[in-house]
Order: C-alpha cells, then sequence, then structure tokens
C-alpha cells in the first residue's frame, strides 16, 4: 500500500542532512569575465575574496581575519604554501609533474587532493582511502566552482584546496590552448 512511518522518517532525516550538507559549501564565483579573482560565497554570504596572479603561481587570500598568502616556493618546482603572518599554515606537494595529485599536509591530517577522472575536472580530497571532500565546477561552461569540503575546517584551509585544484584547472586550460 504506501511507506510506512519510519521509512518515512528516514527519507525525511536523509533529505535534510543533504540539505545542511549542501548549505555549508562554499562556492568560488570569478568576479567577472576574463578575471581569475573569486569571491567566495557560503549560504549567499560574501565570506572572502581570492587575488591570484596571472604569471606565476601565487595568489592573495582575503577573510574577515586576515590576509593569506598562497605561492609556490620556487618559480617553476617546490611546494605549495599558505601562509599568513609568516607563518606556514598548509603545505602541498605534487609528487610527479604529470599527475594532478597533490599531497597536503595541514596540522594533525596529511591528505591527499587528486582528479578523480581523466575525463573529469573534479577532484576528490581523501584521507588515507576515504573521501571527505571534492571541489568542482559549477557547469561545463563555467569558471564557477563548487568548494564541498567539512564546514569545521577552517576557511583558509578549504580555500587553499581550491587554489590548488583552480591551479590545475589553469594548466589544463594553457596547455589545450597551445
Amino acid at each position: 500500500m504506501g511507506a510506512s512511518r519510519e521509512s518515512l522518517d528516514r527519507s525525511l532525516t536523509f533529505c535534510i542532512v543533504a540539505l545542511n550538507a549542501e548549505t555549508n559549501m562554499l562556492e568560488a564565483i570569478p568576479t567577472d569575465i576574463f578575471a581569475t579573482n573569486f569571491r567566495l560565497q557560503q549560504q549567499n554570504n560574501l565570506v572572502g575574496e581570492v587575488d591570484t596572479s596571472v604569471f606565476r603561481e601565487k595568489a592573495r587570500l582575503e577573510l574577515e581575519e586576515g590576509t593569506y598568502e598562497l605561492y609556490r616556493e620556487g618559480r617553476f618546482s617546490g611546494d605549495f604554501l599558505l601562509e599568513r603572518n609568516g607563518n606556514i599554515v598548509a603545505r602541498a606537494t605534487k609528487p610527479r609533474a604529470l599527475q594532478n595529485r597533490f599531497e597536503v599536509e595541514l596540522p594533525n591530517r596529511n591528505l591527499v587532493l587528486r582528479k578523480l577522472s581523466v575525463f573529469s575536472r573534479r577532484f576528490g580530497l581523501f584521507e588515507g582511502e576515504k573521501q571527505i571532500g571534492s571541489i568542482y565546477p559549477a557547469g561545463i561552461f563555467t569558471r564557477r566552482a563548487n568548494i564541498d569540503l567539512p564546514a569545521d575546517w577552517p576557511l583558509a584551509t578549504r580555500i587553499f584546496l581550491f587554489w590548488l585544484a583552480f591551479l590545475m584547472w589553469r594548466r589544463q586550460k594553457q596547455a589545450a590552448a597551445s
């Protein structure tokens, strides 16, 4: 006949959990059609801005709590760093030049950020074998991106991971254009 009350309660609970997860997602929105700078929004509220360099792998992140620098240690090699007031907050290493994969060191955590498929622009964040988040374009023909990472992590850390994915997307676009 119909669904049981217990089944309906479980379905409703699942919908509420999915909705709550969706509302904690960050969105990176380009500031204009040609810009490589992004406004960062969560629940339609502006939470920060990323100003990326056109020529180098570096950026400046402006958040309410202060300014962060995102950069590569060397011009063409070295680790990718998130820094605030001279202190390294996070570090990412790209072990192989031709792979879209980073080994990320956060305080008390070692993670892997990697492209999920050669046919997709989606990146997955892994702790061991378990996927704990993802970063992906909001659509096929847009530069908007969704940053679906644990909401209890610091905002600067989540945006650093987005910046790493953005660098890979930019490299891929430059390679396709040449």
